[in-house]
């Protein structure tokens, strides 16, 4: 058998969870609320009566002895001002007898054993006896008079306090049965609206699932959770479209870059196959095959590592994230570009810092930057490599950077327009940008010409930092 849940909905589970609630609430108010108020005006009518009591008392002690007897005039004053209020007043002398008595005979019955009680002990009594429509409140007073000990009773019905509480309880459970009755409407309007909602994000995720991340999106401009769900989603099938973009760009674009290196590779080895196969083979011209054959291989391999790098970019691989003392790092990837031909490099480190970052990635960086300089430098003229602080600039004396091409540069497989004897991808300062903004700093072209410059910009490594690095 399934369960009652898997035949309601989220609107009606969110209908029952309000109705509990209103139904707990509501028992809880009952609980809290009548007993202890019932109990409260049963002491409020015991102590009003215990004051008529006083009075009653200060009253007949002040009589002169030959009005405490049975029926006097002044006695019985005093019983018809309480009984107007709704008190049977009894009095007893020291032997018990009745000297007046309310609504009853005077006859030798005591009327309840509070009397008897106070007549033998001479202590006073104030009782609540009897439950609901019985409940009584009675208080009894021992009083010293001129004529000698007298016990007077009060006796008073809470019938009319039973009769409010069951007014009360009849207003009580109408407005209960009111509240219930809004929560569930209120309950159901706004179900229907989560509800409502929700399946609008379901629709716009079955969307996204059969048309792609370009499908679009309902807004949901609510200030709540399920509209930062909204929201959320909307960035993530952005973020998913411009992802598949960029793979759809990276497949094109890279199955492009790869078809020449790939083309002239299968020439040059063709040629050489020819070469080899002719009875007088042209060793020279297998030389200069075989040459140029490695030269597209070495293009290879560098679009390869490229295309490598920029997967993990996109894969948000976890990088290091440590101090790196930039002047060593930079030495040790200078020393790499050093000798041959092309134009010499000029390190200054004279404001060298550290900073946070992966030392892997950083050197990568700089070998970007160097590569590029040494490709459009002039050879009598150095490449400049400084260091401020955690910013490390490389400059150069080529020509200068376009102002339509100083953001394009940046971007994948984009290169400038003057290109002429420059080989390349257009894929190094775009790694370089990516890689700096994922150890949370960036890569910028800060001077376009004479001298052209970028600036790798770090973080500067904290002290506490630096100083738990030289305790290790």
């Amino acid at each position: 058998m399934r369960p009652v849940h898997a035949f309601l909905g989220l609107r009606g589970r969110l209908v029952l969870a309000l109705v509990a609630v209103a139904v707990v609430a509501l028992a809880g108010a009952t609980v809290a609320l009548f007993t202890p108020l019932e109990q409260r005006v049963q002491r409020d009518a015991l102590g009003s009566l215990a004051a008529s009591a006083e009075t009653a008392r200060q009253e007949m002690a002040a009589l002169p002895r030959s009005a405490l007897r049975s029926r006097s005039p002044q006695l019985s004053s005093i019983a018809h001002r309480l009984h107007r209020v709704g008190v049977e007043v009894f009095v007893l002398d020291r032997a018990g007898h009745p000297l007046l008595g309310t609504d009853q005979g005077l006859d030798r019955r005591v009327p309840f054993p509070q009397l008897t009680r106070t007549l033998r002990s001479r202590r006073e009594v104030r009782e609540i006896v009897g439950e609901g429509a019985n409940a009584e409140a009675i208080t009894v007073l021992p009083i010293d008079t001129r004529a000698g000990d007298v016990t007077l009773g009060l006796r008073k019905s809470l019938k009319d306090v039973a009769a409010a509480r069951q007014v009360f309880l009849v207003g009580f459970e109408r407005a209960a049965v009111l509240s219930l009755a809004i929560a569930v409407l209120l309950g159901f309007l706004l179900a229907t609206g989560l509800v409502r909602r929700i399946r609008r994000l379901r629709s716009a995720a079955v969307r996204v699932a059969q048309e792609g991340p370009g499908a679009e999106l309902p807004a949901d401009r609510s200030r709540d959770e399920i509209g930062d769900l909204a929201r959320a989603f909307g960035r993530m099938q952005r973020r998913l479209h411009a992802q598949e973009e960029a793979r759809k760009a990276f497949v094109a674009t890279a199955s492009h870059e790869l078809r020449t290196p790939i083309a002239a590779l299968r020439l040059r080895l063709g040629l050489l196959r020819e070469d080899l196969a002719a009875v007088a083979p042209d060793l020279d011209d297998a030389r200069e095959q075989v040459a140029h054959a490695d030269e597209q291989a070495g293009r290879l391999a560098r679009l390869a590592a490229d295309l490598l790098d920029l997967s993990r970019l996109d894969a948000e691989v976890p990088l290091l994230r440590e101090p790196v003392p930039l002047a060593s790092l930079c030495h040790a990837t200078v020393a790499e570009f050093q000798g041959g031909a092309r134009a010499p490099i000029a390190l200054f480190d004279a404001r060298a810092g550290t900073a946070m970052g992966d030392p892997g990635k950083i050197a990568q960086i700089v070998r970007i930057l160097v590569d590029n300089a040494r490709r459009y430098a002039p050879p009598e003229r150095p490449i400049r490599v400084a260091i401020d602080g955690s910013s490390i600039a490389v400059e150069n004396d080529g020509p200068a950077i376009p102002v339509e091409e100083r953001e394009l540069i940046f971007e994948r497989f984009r290169r400038g327009a003057d290109q002429d004897g420059h080989p390349g991808f257009g894929l190094g300062l775009a790694i370089g940008r990516g890689l700096a903004q994922r150890m949370g700093g960036d890569l910028l072209l800060a001077h376009a010409g004479d001298p052209t410059r970028f600036e790798l910009r770090l973080t500067p490594a904290p002290q506490q930092v630096l100083a738990a690095a030289g305790r290790g």
